[in-house]
């Protein structure tokens, strides 16, 4: 079965010890934390208050069973100074320290002196791998839509050299299985999973059934894209629930969905 994961985004704001304490019991797997990179989760984990959330933290996902898929995230603007002090270290680290298996990072906006070269995202790409590799993370560019082969293969072009991977994100209102799956076998070794909005799968519904359905096993799924609009603030167990069975419709194959309702 596909590890099942659920991004802070879509639980804000509240914070990654609530978010891991509502899973316990909804069949998620995983949780998707965000600790570098956005301003409103610097005070969780910076000074004395990110220490008590850290040992909170790692507390709770042995309690719970819920494990860390991912941490996000690292911003790539230019190169990354091997300083434990520079910001992308500390995700690195918080990664180790939860278990996570990766951490996503983005590179600036194109209409930044930061935009790169190929030659130069290889570079500074590389240098996050290398810097990554001895806290045993694997770093992948987050997102790449399912349904912009220029953009998969332009990331490709990336990871290729470096070994990294990427995060595909499949928007379910416009993408076809065929369209997932010809970016699935394209990338293969450098995917690193598969990310889905919460918001298009609700709107979707029972229609999205089968999209991921050829879907390797050993790729997770996480839910994320409610951009921070807080649309949790209100008791969130129901649509956790609710979340998962839809993502289970969508990873059935549809011989599997006949033999159930076949009941056999």
């Amino acid at each position: 079965m596909n590890r099942l994961a659920v991004h802070q985004s879509v639980v804000h704001p509240r914070d990654a010890l609530e978010l891991t304490e509502l899973l316990a019991g909804t069949r998620w797997d995983s949780v998707g934390l965000h600790v570098g990179g956005a301003e409103e989760v610097e005070h969780w984990w910076s000074g004395g208050a990110g220490e008590r959330n850290l040992a909170k933290l790692v507390d709770q996902l042995l309690e719970t069973r819920v494990t860390v898929l991912d941490v996000g995230r690292v911003e790539l603007g230019g190169d990354l100074p091997r300083d434990v002090h520079a910001p992308h270290w500390r995700v690195l680290d918080l990664a180790a320290r939860f278990g996570a298996r990766y951490v996503t990072a983005r590179f600036a906006a194109p209409d930044t002196p930061a935009g790169r070269s190929l030659a130069e995202r290889i570079d500074v790409f590389g240098q996050l791998v290398d810097q990554a590799r001895p806290y045993r993370v694997l770093p992948l560019l987050a997102p790449v839509p399912a349904d912009r082969p220029d953009l998969v293969a332009d990331a490709l072009a990336v990871l290729a050299p470096t070994g990294g991977g990427l995060v595909l994100d499949v928007p379910v209102d416009r993408c076809t299985p065929a369209e997932v799956e010809a970016s699935v076998d394209g990338l293969w070794d450098h995917l690193g999973y598969v990310r889905l909005s919460a918001r298009q799968l609700e709107a979707a519904g029972d229609a999205a059934a089968g999209l991921l359905a050829t879907l390797p096993p050993h790729v997770p799924l996480a839910i994320g894209g409610d951009d921070s609009l807080g649309l949790l603030a209100e008791d969130p167990v129901p649509r956790l629930r609710r979340l998962h069975e839809l993502v289970d419709a969508l990873v059935e194959h549809p011989r599997a969905r006949a033999r159930r309702l076949g009941g056999r």
